[in-house]
Formats: structure tokens, C-alpha cells, sequence
């Protein structure tokens, strides 16, 4: 029964939870990129609706964006000294404007 149960999963690669953990959240493929690889590597055609269904059966769907960080790579482009200016002048207002808030509600 579990050889079947794993000759089935070579088959149908797609069903088998390691696989798809591997490429939904530790590869970060998106469904349509699954199911290209699909049929590029195991001649199987499925809609990304299909896969989708079995990423959500495994519950596969709450570790999406949790693979890799990408906040430690340095892709942020730096801002501009007038963006900087404008965040301050807004970080002041919103001082000012709690501080009106506490005052008024006495």
C-alpha cells in the first residue's frame, strides 16, 4: 500500500507536500511558474487553480512571503534628502496633532 502510495507521488508530483513546500515557499514560485515546471519536467498539464487547491490542502498558504528575508539585501534605494525632510515634517505633525488630542480631551 505505500509503495503505491509513493509511486503515485512521482507521478503526480503536485499532490506530494515536501514538493510543493519546496517550490511555493522555499523557491518562492509563484502557481503559474509550478505549473509551467509541470509540464516542462513531468509532461503533466494542470490549471494553476488546481495546484492552488492543493497548496491550500496541505495549508501550505500561511508560510507564503515567509521563505527568505528581503529585508537584509540591500535592494531599498536610498531616499532622496526631500523625502527625508517631507517624513520628518510628517512625523512632527503627527506629534503635534496627538499632543492637540490629549490637550482637547481634558
Amino acid at each position: 500500500m505505500r509503495y503505491g502510495i509513493i509511486l503515485n507521488m512521482a507521478m503526480e508530483p503536485y499532490k506530494d507536500k515536501e514538493w510543493l513546500y519546496d517550490m511555493y515557499v522555499k523557491r518562492r514560485m509563484n502557481l503559474t511558474d509550478i505549473c509551467k515546471k509541470l509540464k516542462d519536467s513531468y509532461n503533466i498539464e494542470i490549471t494553476p487553480q488546481a495546484v492552488y487547491n492543493w497548496v491550500s490542502k496541505h495549508d501550505l498558504l500561511k508560510y507564503r512571503g515567509k521563505g527568505r528575508s528581503l529585508s537584509k539585501t540591500s535592494m531599498r534605494r536610498p531616499k532622496s534628502p526631500m523625502q527625508e525632510q517631507v517624513e520628518r515634517k510628517r512625523r512632527e505633525m503627527k506629534k503635534i496633532n496627538q499632543m492637540r488630542k490629549k490637550g482637547s480631551g481634558r
